[in-house]
This record gives C-alpha cells, structure tokens and sequence, in this order.
C-alpha cells in the first residue's frame, strides 16, 4: 500500500511551509529573461541597428547571454532547494522525527529530489515562455530559436541537476553547521584556487612557463568545482563546441547523485554531530586541504625574501604551514583545542606529500622546462614576441563574398611557422638551451618570478611558443633565444612552414580598399606616396606583392633598405556579436608594415622615381655625433665626440641604421637609439639612429675605450 507520507497531497501541504523557495526562483528567472530581453532589445533598438543586426544579436542573447543569466539563478536555486530539503539531517531531533515516517530512505530522496526539480522547473518554464512571446511579438520567431529555447531549458536543468546534487552531497556527509558551510565553500572554490596556487609555482619556478594555462591547472580551473564545471560547460556551449563537456557534465552530475543517494541511505544517525559522518571522507578532505595550505603558506614566506635565504624561508613556510594547517583541521573537526596533533601519522603523510610537490617545482622533476611534444603528435607550431618586440601579423581570410575574417588564436602567439623537421630541430635546441639561458641570467636577478626573467644584455630575445597538437591540445612556452636561432627560425618558417602565406596574407585583399601607402625611408622619412595617382600607388602595391611572391626566405631576412605601409579603408568584415551586447558591424581599417629589401627590384625601382633615398650610398652624410658611456653603468656620458671626416663618413654609411628599419632580430635592447645625433645634408635627423653592436667601427671602438679609461683615471 502507498503509503500517505509518499503522495501528491503531501507534496502540497509540505510545499506550504518552503513557497518562499519557487517565488525567490521566480523572480530570478524573470530578471534573468524577460528582463533582461526587453532591455537588450531596447538598446539594439535604439541604437539603430539593422534588422538582420538585431537579429544575430538576438540569437546570441539565447544562446549566450541567457545561459550566463540562468546559470545564476540555477547555482542559487540549487543551494537554497538542497539546504532546505536536508536541513534536518544536522538536528538529531528532526532525524529521529523524520526516520520514524513509515517511508524508506531511498524513496524520501527521491521525492525531495522531485520536490526540488519542481521548484526550479515551474518557474523556468514560465518565464522562458514569457521571453518567447516577447520576442515574438518583436518579430523574432522562428523554429530555430525554438530548438534554442527547448535546448537551454535542458542544459539549465542539467546544470541545476549538477549543482543541486554536490550540495546534497555536502550536507549528506557532513554532521554539523559549520563543517557543511565550509565544505560548500571548498567544493566551489577548492579546484580554481588550488589552480592559481599551482599556477604561482610554475611562475616562480618554472622558466620556460608561458602566462597561458593548461593540463593540471587548466583542469583545476574549468572542471574540479561543480561552479568552474558549469559555468566552463555554459562558454563551450557559447563557442559551439561542447560535446565533451556535455559528457563530462553528465558523468559528474550522474555520480554526483549516486554518492548523495548512497550518503542519504547508509548515513548514521548517531554520528550527527560529528564533522563528517563517514570518517574517510574527513581524512580525504583534510588531505586535500593540509598539502594545499602547506603549499600556500610556504609561498607566502617564499615572497618575504628576494636574495638567497628566499630558498630557506620557503622551506620553513612549508614546514609551518603543513602543521599549522593540519592542526586548525583537526580542532575545527573537534571543536577542541587539545586536538591538535591527535593524528601524527596523518601529519607525517601530508607532510611528505608537501614536500614531494614542492621538489617537483624546484628540481623540475617533471622536464617541464626543456619539454617539447614529440614531432609526430605536432600540427603547427606558432611563435610570438614575449615583450612586444615585434608586432603578430594580420593573419586574414579573404572570404568569396569580399569579407575579411580574422584568423586570430585568441592569444598573442599569432606567427605559425607551420613544423616541419627543420623547424621542430630548432625548437628543441631551444627548449634545450633556454633553460641554462635563465638559469645564467637568474644569478643576477632578484626577480622572484623565473618565467618572467629577461635578458639586459640584449643578446637573447624572448619569444611564446604555442604547439598546436594533433588531438586538438595546446602546449605554451616561453624561451629565451638568441638574435640568430630567432633569424633560423623565421626563416625556416618562411622557407618550409606556413609563416610567409599567412604573414603576407592581407596582400590578398581586393586592391580597391588601399588607401593610402606610406613609405619609410632609409633616413627615417615617412611619406605618403602617390596620394594623387592612384594608378601609380597601385602599381606600387602590385610590385611589392609580386617581389614578396617570388622572395626567398634568404631576401625576406636580410636588411630592408625602406618599409611600406598600406592603409586598407573600409574593408567589410565578418559580423561577430558579444553574449549580451551589441556586435561588431560595418567597415575596418587596416595598417600593416612590411620591410621592403634590396632584391624588390620592382618595388625599388618606383620608390627611386619619388627622389628619396633608399640606400645610404645615395645619403648626403654630413657628420654623425656620439656620446660615449664613461662607466659601465651607462649613468655618465662623455663630451660629444663629431665624426665628419670623409673617411669616417665614408664607413659610418655602411653601418647607419635607422630604428624603423631594423628586424626585431637584430635589435640590441642596451643601444640608447637618441645617443647618435645624424646630420644630413646639413640639417639633423629627427629619426632615431643605431649603429649594431657587430658593425662598430674600429676608431668608434677606440673611442668608447677611451672614453672608460678616462673615467677611471678621475677616480684614480
């Protein structure tokens, strides 16, 4: 016989006393929905969008904007609905009340379950039905936004499902107030901060760590907390890409609910009370919280320090904080003091799990810093500059219809090189090298931070690498490379990789959005050229786009002798929307620079029709002016020193550099570009001027030296 505790009448006169629950949910889903819908369409509205605009706006608020504003209301609903329906398991009183119901666990479970699902779907289906009619009514209907409704109601579910069922848990496994409100707190907030934590140790340690995360991290962060895992699915479904998390979501929130089934039917009364009512869940969870806190506090004595003793206060930091945090478990699940070291061997486990992590950092036991995926698992490999010494590509797709797509990675790693043999050799030599690179340079740093060491000197480059892998991965890193491996590189990317299509790819596009094409020459001059000749400035971008094709990596990183930029105006583009807000329409504008070489014999051939120079042969030099550094500290400069002798003229033409004109790698981080004072044809150049280290002239060479020595004969 059913029995009368278990039926739709006492779902009703329960419900009397928890109304507050769907009315809070209610009014939730309406701010989240129509709400918010009516103020999104007032905007686009009146901000006088397109229809066809307003209309890719408007599928986007459901596919993205709703999910992030009903995710919200789901996390709260799912609390609320989980506190309230086992509240009770915390009072010893109301378990003896509630288990003496002629009613089986299993089936009280579940009908609090369903009386919770209730709660939260109701209101769901009537505010989404109100959102629907209003942008019906708006004209916005169609079979399409439909399936995007009824798929949103099933994921919000889902996610609800998910979230509900972790509270359960908590509650379920925990004996008294204070453990279940920490323990809510740590399964939200444990996995992405143990993520930042771990993602502090690969800064300090690790040299060669990029400021992208992935693997462990990344996973602490987007899936070790039912909130990240949620709120991760919700951006994946946004993307349309989110078939493995779906799996993921179902996994999690099917085992969720099967360990707060099994919690709720074989949980001890008369351990209420306790911190946890089963007793390996206590000593996990402790686990959990002393190696991370061990860890945390370690890295807090680790900052107080920037010399040599910072490696011994680290230590006693972990030491501390191993003990500290086991003893403040123990007394929280006590409630008594005298608590403290109850459970030595527990401490003496944490502790030398501690200890294992923490010299996994610092003796990299892992390989991470000289890790590099192997040849056959890499699709690309893409590069970029560490401390914006050179600038990422246009990376474009010139669609059929004329529309421009960005190709963007979504990071500053924008040059892919492509990966054939050559280049994946060069990579590991870097990856080999880089790391006695830091190493070196960190005996001179105080900087607590290993992967954001650089170098003073100049003669390495920081570059981020991004392996793109086969199975769909991403690997970053971050090496410190010298002037000449970063040359072989770019020009192995020109030769066998994708780098020259891609980085020359802007060329592709339709010649009548050119707007205007600047020229910087060899003495610093910047031009605009041909403004009224439009047939001639076309020409001159057809030359330069013909020299480019036929180029070989060899001309392509050599010494440019001018730059040309083109000014693409009003070049449509491919229409992209944000989750709420108003997308990006109409025309864009486009700027890019590229090094024009001696071997253009096209390109150079109309730029000699302008009468600027483009070699310094052709340069009236009239006299260059220097001013030594007198120590080594580069604090004190000597008297200006004027060259204007025929002769040293004569070598100073060949090894003149304007700074425009010089590739990112062969630049010298140390050269001061205003300490050279360049008079041509009797006026001063108000371009900035370099002479290479590797290009010094002897008698320059000689002056420096003696420009020292006298500073040590004044302190003599």
């Amino acid at each position: 016989m059913k029995s009368k505790i278990y039926s739709s009448r006492y779902m009703k006169i329960s419900s009397k006393g928890m109304i507050w629950i769907p009315a809070f949910v209610t009014i939730g889903f309406l701010l989240a929905f129509p709400v918010t819908e009516l103020i999104m369409l007032g905007n686009w509205f009146g901000m006088e969008y397109t229809a066809e605009q307003i209309s890719l706006l408007y599928e986007n608020l459901w596919r993205n904007g709703f999910m992030v504003s009903g995710l919200a209301v789901a996390a709260l609903a799912a609390l609320f609905n989980g506190i309230s329906q086992f509240w009770y398991l915390y009072s010893p009183r109301k378990i003896d009340f509630y288990h003496s119901l002629p009613v089986k666990r299993s089936r009280m479970f579940w009908y609090k379950s369903l009386q919770s699902l209730l709660y939260f779907l109701l209101p769901y289906l009537v505010m989404e039905f109100f959102s629907v009619c209003i942008g019906a009514m708006r004209g916005f209907f169609s079979l399409h936004l439909m399936r995007m409704a009824f798929v949103m109601l099933v994921f919000h579910l889902l996610l609800y499902l998910l979230l509900y069922f972790s509270v359960v848990l908590v509650i379920c496994i925990t004996g008294h107030l204070l453990m279940g409100a920490l323990l809510l707190v740590a399964a939200a907030a444990y996995g992405p901060v143990f993520s930042v934590l771990l993602d502090l140790y690969e800064r300090a340690f690790y040299y060669t760590r990029s400021e992208s995360s992935y693997c462990l991290v990344k996973v602490l962060k987007e899936l070790i907390s039912p909130v990240a895992l949620a709120y991760t699915f919700v951006k994946k479904y946004a993307e349309g890409n989110y078939g493995g998390m779906l799996i993921a979501v179902l996994l999690v929130t099917a085992v969720l609910g099967g360990l707060g089934y099994c919690a709720f039917v074989h949980r001890k009364s008369e351990r209420t009370g306790m911190a946890f009512v089963f007793p390996w869940a206590g000593t996990a969870v402790k686990f959990l919280v002393v190696v991370s806190g061990g860890l945390g506090i370690g890295f807090v004595f680790y900052m107080l320090s920037n010399d040599s003793s910072r490696t011994i206060w680290w230590i006693f930091g972990l030491i501390l904080g191993t003990i500290l945090s086991g003893g403040i478990m123990e007394i929280i699940y006590y409630r008594d003091f005298r608590k403290f070291f109850s459970h030595k061997l527990q401490f003496a486990v944490n502790g030398v799990c501690v200890a294992l992590v923490a010299c996994v950092f610092f003796f990299d036991l892992t390989g991470y810093d000289e890790y590099i995926p192997s040849y056959d698992k890499i699709e690309n490999i893409a590069i970029g500059s560490a401390d914006n010494s050179w600038e990422i590509a246009y990376n474009v797709k010139v669609n059929e219809d004329g529309t421009v797509t960005m190709l963007d990675s979504g990071d500053s790693v924008g040059n892919d090189l492509g990966v054939d043999q050559n280049i994946y050799e060069i990579m590991k030599k870097l990856a080999k090298e880089s790391k006695a690179a830091y190493k070196e340079i960190l005996q001179d740093s105080h900087s607590m931070w290993s992967s954001n060491l650089w170098d003073p000197s100049g003669n390495t480059l920081g570059i981020k690498v991004r392996y793109d892998l086969k199975s769909g991965s991403v690997v970053y890193r971050k090496y410190m490379v010298g002037l000449d491996d970063i040359k072989n590189l770019w020009k192995e990317g020109m030769t066998e990789g994708t780098l020259k299509s891609e980085y020359y790819s802007i060329l592709e596009l339709d010649d009548k959005y050119v707007d205007e094409v600047k020229c910087d020459f060899i003495t610093g001059q910047s031009i605009s050229l041909f403004q009224d000749n439009k047939a001639k400035k076309q020409l001159l971008v057809d030359a330069l786009r013909q020299d480019i094709k036929e180029a070989d990596s060899e001309v392509l990183t050599g010494e440019p002798c001018a730059g040309l930029s083109i000014g693409y105006s009003g070049v449509p583009f491919v229409e992209s929307v944000n989750a709420m807000g108003t997308g990006q329409t109409g025309n864009y504008y486009f700027s890019p620079c590229f090094y024009v070489f001696p071997q253009f014999k096209r390109t150079v051939e109309i730029l000699k029709e302008t009468g600027y120079p483009i070699s310094m042969d052709d340069v009236d030099l009239s006299s260059v002016e220097v001013q030594y550094y007198m120590d080594e500290y580069h604090n004190e400069v000597s008297s200006p020193i004027v060259y204007d002798q025929p002769e040293q003229l004569k070598e100073l033409k060949k090894v003149l550099r304007c700074y425009q004109l010089v590739p990112f790698w062969e630049k010298r981080e140390e050269e001061s570009w205003d300490s050279l004072k360049v008079v041509i044809g009797g006026v001063e150049s108000e371009a900035s001027w370099a002479i290479l280290e590797k290009d010094v002239p002897e008698f320059m060479k000689e002056d420096s030296q003696r420009a020292l020595s006298f500073e040590v004969l004044e302190e003599e």
